[in-house]
């Protein structure tokens, strides 16, 4: 699929944000004269990084990289650089190695220096020191004012790289740090090429924006004195670029030009090292090269992951358990540690991570290997061939290669699982899973706490899921599985490094005064075509969200469905068939694929409507894109298994206790009636009040030019004056339909000619036919269907008790028929009582309400005024407003274009 902005619609932002950027770096190429300037690359590292700054590494005992310092140096000088320097984290150590060796290197480090207030660290590249000098260095960088004023006294020249990136716990970083920074830094690094565009776009405008008296001010207002530090106000700010390289893929493809008069003369006295630090001192640097999306950070967390999995060693449980860090940080290292160890345990899984690094150096798989690979894994091969060979091109073809294989790669291999595990479920099918209900798989539901069981077994039958052989299970599954995580969590873990300070990005733009990322939700859900409730009320909140333009675009999986305005359509890689649901089907999305939509389409938050796959896939683009995500109750699951289980408490409370779990992980939870928001936020759930938001769906704009049905023509020998109940829902157990065969047998002992008319579909259909074979089923009706039902019948019965909304309610109320239904959630919230309709108690209550509504014929005119009336309460402008405001959203207000639609999707 892709996806165009018309002009008049949503800010282009990322299209706005790159057009901006190469402006800014056309002008750099224009400053100086290249047969006067040098080409470095002031920002890369080497195996010498061995300790990183992130938590997980330290645990883990990895370091940044293992690129040797000769194949850095190869690659530096292929991709044109005229002077070589090498920033490893807090140690010189690979640029003393090349001067022992006779190479020409400005010496370099960037040294992770301690800001005190601000509990936080920043890095700070620095170059041109002694050995002596980079001693004291590592010594003042616990604080960075003594770190800052040594190098300033000795005139040794710092950049600050990657602005926007600080390494910090605190949630919410003070403004006023870079008040500071802009005192107390002359040279910033705006061109990352491991960063992406709107950091690199928001530093390079903050950079810019800092005059002589602003700078003066802040330094005022801070107690700063420039000169310090080496900076005078008067002197514009210097903007340098880096790679920030750490496998050797990008080297030297962003960097700086210095520039120096007469350079080619001086060069033959002069070493180029030594005219780099004097240029670098002067200012005379002009940034080139480009900034990607995330791509380029994803390429290179993939080869290090690739390289992980071959290399890492076990960093033992006493090293995880005593290290620093939280309670999660130590079971997310468990957790990948034994991910990749129990990987190595794989020798193709192993082969193929060694050829993933290969290809992404340039190096082909070997020829017979293809020759060798089976059918399944060739498809593989040849993905690898691609990335290899578009190495030789220029650095833009070789990301968007990697970045379609990386794709292709993942959508394959899923497909490839989820055939082996149909295959595997075929050859086991039998008495175990065969009708496998919702009753069965809640009692299995259950992990045994003692290890020996889990992983060994204990000999015992036990009604959980104790038999499972996690070896087993990797054995069947371990290539396919084992390489689609890698290449997920090479793309999750890229991603949450770009912004993990979301909020700070935030905030400094709305500071900055622009670059503000463009605000807009994506809904996923799994239903949204099929025939249910659910489906019904988002299609409303569809139709309305085009209606007005709204900043809400909706994403569905499905086979066969079309893009269109305001949707969005990925194809599935498995199907879930839930036969003891009915007709529902669940399908798997790509993830990599939502994650391309939500990045290319300006999201910052998600909406998920479904407990499905799409549930986890909203908590995997939360999680990636540091989003808020905000989950749309629809349905009650506890009295969906009440009413379709005989589970007993206990089993009861581990499916409460999972969707506790669930809807915490949500930042907050949306429902249509007050009970389910006193439950989410009472003992049993716990989800805090501020978290729980009151919604509602709304009604639809009557279509007026349908017709009401004449029931003459629907119900054989009936005329206008028949009594007719009506009723219009999902066809199953829960939904209280097998009350209506009493309800309608002990109303005819009053209102004996009382018919009833059926419309919808689903798993109880038959047995229902059976039980009131008088009745007059008309299965799932279109919306105009039931418009003309709703206007032609008499009395809507409604005797589900499990609904948390009652959409048919609000429809019935629409077209003026009035509605029966249980004084239970949902309803109560709908129905004024002897009003627009009926709140009962009871069966037998229900059928005393019905021969109270056609008893009494002349209130009939009076009561469907008042439905309409109730119903005109429930507006779309005004709920979808509230909606969006919960969800910190701009209402968009009127405008003379109307509701043209702004997302155009195609697909591909």
């Amino acid at each position: 699929m892709t996806m165009q902005w018309q002009s008049n619609g949503e800010p282009q932002f990322r299209a706005g944000l790159r057009e901006e950027f190469d402006s800014f770096i056309s002008e750099q190429a224009q400053r100086f004269d290249p047969q006067d300037c040098l080409r470095i690359d002031f920002h890369c590292h080497d195996h010498n990084s061995d300790v990183p700054d992130e938590l997980w590494g330290r645990i883990l005992r990895l370091p940044e990289t293992w690129l040797k310092t000769r194949n850095l140096v190869k690659v530096l000088e292929q991709n044109g650089s005229s002077v070589v320097t090498v920033t490893n984290h807090n140690n010189a150590r690979s640029c003393w190695e090349l001067q022992e060796k006779g190479v020409d290197v400005l010496v370099g480090c960037e040294f992770t220096c301690f800001f005190p207030e601000y509990d936080l660290f920043i890095h700070v590249l620095t170059y041109g020191f002694t050995r002596e000098q980079e001693v004291v260095l590592n010594q003042k960088r616990q604080n960075i004012y003594d770190f800052l004023r040594y190098a300033a006294l000795y005139d040794i020249p710092v950049i600050l790289p990657h602005p926007l990136y600080l390494y910090t716990r605190n949630d919410r970083v003070d403004l006023c740090l870079f008040e500071k920074l802009a005192v107390m830094f002359w040279r910033f690094e705006v061109l990352n090429g491991q960063r992406d565009l709107w950091q690199s776009v928001l530093t390079l405008n903050w950079v810019q924006s800092l005059t002589p008296d602003s700078i003066r001010a802040c330094a005022r207002k801070h107690n700063l004195d420039p000169a310090e530090f080496g900076v005078d106000p008067d002197q514009p700010k210097v903007v340098t670029g880096g790679s920030d390289d750490h496998t050797g893929i990008f080297a030297g493809l962003c960097g700086s030009r210095l520039y120096l008069p007469d350079l080619q003369k001086r060069l033959k006295t002069e070493s180029a090292s030594d005219l780099a630090l004097e240029a670098l001192r002067n200012g005379q640097v002009a940034p080139f090269g480009t900034v990607g999306e995330n791509q380029k950070l994803n390429i290179a967390l993939l080869d290090y992951f690739a390289q992980v999995a071959t290399k890492l060693k076990d960093p033992g449980m006493l090293r995880i358990l005593l290290h620093r860090g939280s309670t999660w940080d130590k079971m997310g290292c468990f957790a990948v540690a034994n991910l990749f160890l129990e990987m190595q345990k794989h020798k193709k899984t192993m082969k193929f991570f060694s050829l993933i690094h290969d290809a992404l150096h340039g190096k082909k798989p070997q020829r017979f290997l293809k020759w060798q690979a089976a059918k399944d894994y060739k498809f593989c091969i040849a993905q690898l061939e691609k990335i290899a060979d578009s190495k030789r091109n220029n650095p833009e073809v070789f990301v968007d290669t990697v970045t379609d294989s990386i794709g292709e790669l993942f959508n394959h291999l899923n497909h490839l699982a989820a055939k082996r595990i149909r295959k595997a479920l075929k050859k086991h099918e039998g008495p175990n899973l065969r009708g496998f209900s919702t009753e069965e798989l809640t009692r299995k539901l259950e992990i045994p706490s003692q290890l020996t069981a889990l992983f060994l077994g204990d000999g015992k039958s036990q009604d959980n899921m104790s038999k499972v052989n996690l070896a087993e299970v990797l054995d069947s599954l371990s290539f396919p599985v084992l390489i689609s995580t890698v290449l997920a969590g090479s793309t999750l873990a890229s991603t949450r490094v770009l912004y993990q300070n979301r909020d700070l990005l935030n905030r400094f733009a709305r500071q900055l005064g622009r670059n503000e990322h463009s605000r807009r939700a994506l809904c996923l859900t799994d239903t949204l075509l099929d025939k249910n409730g659910v489906s019904t009320s988002l299609s409303g909140k569809l139709k309305e969200i085009k209606r007005t333009n709204l900043p809400i675009d909706f994403l569905i999986c499905h086979p066969e469905a079309e893009p269109e305005s305001h949707l969005h359509v990925v194809k599935p890689i498995a199907d879930i068939d839930l036969e003891p649901f009915g007709e529902q089907t669940l399908w798997v999305p790509d993830v990599m694929e939502i994650a391309r939509i939500f990045y290319e389409g300006g999201y910052d938050r998600i909406v998920c409507s479904t407990e499905g796959p799409m549930a986890l896939v909203a908590l995997f683009l939360q999680q990636m894109f540091n989003v808020p995500a905000y989950f749309f109750m629809h349905t009650d699951w506890m009295d969906f298994i009440g009413h379709t289980t005989n589970l007993n408490q206990h089993e009861r409370d581990r499916v409460r206790r999972l969707l506790r779990a669930l809807y915490n992980r949500f930042d907050g939870v949306f429902v249509l009636n007050r009970e389910h928001r006193d439950w989410l936020a009472g003992h049993e759930m716990q989800l805090p009040d501020e978290r729980v938001h009151l919604t509602a769906h709304h009604t639809a704009p009557r279509d007026l030019t349908v017709q009401p049905v004449r029931k003459a023509d629907l119900i054989p020998g009936a005329n206008d004056k028949t009594p007719v109940l009506f009723i219009a829902c999902r066809l199953s157990r829960e939904k209280g339909i097998f009350d209506l065969p009493e309800i309608v047998k002990e109303a005819r002992l009053s209102v004996p000619g009382l018919k009833i008319v059926v419309a919808g579909s689903g798993p109880a259909s038959a047995e229902l036919q059976r039980a009131m074979p008088e009745a007059i089923f008309v299965g799932w009706q279109s919306p105009d269907q039931l418009a003309a039902l709703y206007l032609g019948l008499d009395l809507f019965v409604f005797p589900s008790r499990f609904d948390t909304f009652g959409n048919v309610l609000l429809e019935a109320l629409t077209h003026g028929m009035p509605a029966l239904a249980y004084n239970c959630k949902g309803p109560r919230d709908i129905i004024e009582h002897e009003v627009n309709g009926y709140l009962v108690e009871s069966r037998e209550a229900m059928a005393d309400a019905v021969v109270q509504f056609f008893s009494d014929s002349s209130g009939h005119s009076v009561m469907a005024k008042q439905a309409r009336k109730r119903a005109a309460s429930f507006q779309a402008e005004p709920i979808m407003r509230q909606f969006l405001m919960d969800l910190g959203l701009d209402y968009p207000e009127p405008t003379s274009q109307g509701g043209q639609c702004h997302l155009i999707v195609k697909a591909s």
